[in-house]
């Protein structure tokens, strides 16, 4: 008997008014965790960062071991095409650089994961068989290819241009130090080797940076994928996030080519990168 009364009078589920509060509260719930779901997301996708960059250091430290300390060749080109060496020189020669690449227009170097990890095309070929490597996880930029469409690039790090140039010395500032062996820099703590680019910037594996005493302008802007931050590494092995501070740093990502020498003067962010490219030969600050 008792258990026939239990029957007939037990609830077999949640009205309509109690599904609701139910709905309500994970509501509620969800709102407080996807934002934190999100940011640990975004936390691990920096850590992958500044591993690839990490990565790409210790490659640029076993190539100096391997070549008495002489730092990896880094400039603008690509093995395919003949690159003056200086300007006056009326020869030509085929070089290799770290990665190849070159302007915007070269589609291979941005396309081709190939070119970066083939010995016969890139000095870090014999140390990375990973292209992965190169490119950041929070990058999605593409390469608008004529006759093909939109094609994810496959690069978005960039190299210190006074870290191992191998071209024209005219095209740096000679007032300024060009490392061409690790043990040049005396304070390698200081001097950033790897960089993270614009999206819609890179082309050189070359950062390219005008350094005080040339005008004011930005020629690679630097990445801020990561909640308005890039991935920075150094020479003595360190990798760091650093926030830009300058709105004209961080143009929106648009898909579109971004122009070169873009004029910012007293733009605190610029003077940041120069302080970390190279100091002067002379010893003045």
């Amino acid at each position: 008997m008792l258990r026939n009364s239990f029957t007939r009078n037990s609830r077999q589920g949640f009205n309509l008014v109690e599904l609701l509060v139910v709905m309500a509260v994970m509501g509620i719930l969800a709102g407080l965790l996807l934002p934190a779901l999100a940011k640990a997301k975004g936390q691990v996708r920096t850590a992958r960062c500044i591993n690839n960059q990490r990565q790409l250091l210790l490659a640029w430290s076993l190539y100096n071991g391997d070549n008495s300390e002489a730092a990896v060749a880094n400039g603008h080109g690509v093995p395919s095409s003949p690159i003056s060496l200086s300007s006056s020189a009326s020869e030509s020669a085929f070089r290799k650089f770290w990665v190849p690449g070159d302007d915007h227009f070269y589609y291979p170097a941005f396309t081709n994961a190939h070119l970066l990890i083939d010995p016969q095309y890139a000095l870090f070929g014999s140390y990375l068989s990973s292209a992965a490597i190169y490119k950041c996880p929070e990058d999605k930029g593409t390469v608008n290819v004529p006759n093909v469409g939109k094609i994810p690039h496959v690069r978005s790090y960039a190299m210190n241009e006074y870290v191992g140039w191998s071209l024209d010395p005219e095209e740096l500032n000679p007032d300024y130090r060009t490392f061409t062996k690790s043990s040049d820099m005396k304070a390698p703590t200081d001097v950033f080797v790897f960089q993270e680019v614009h999206p819609d910037n890179i082309c050189f594996p070359a950062f390219v940076v005008r350094m005080p005493g040339e005008p004011e302008q930005f020629y690679h802007y630097p990445a801020s994928l990561h909640n308005g931050q890039g991935v920075v590494t150094f020479a003595d092995g360190h990798g760091e996030t650093h926030r830009w501070v300058d709105s004209r740093t961080t143009p929106p990502v648009t898909g579109r080519i971004l122009a070169h020498w873009n004029d910012s003067p007293g733009n605190a962010d610029l003077a940041w990168i120069r302080e970390r490219t190279s100091y002067r030969i002379d010893g003045q600050p």
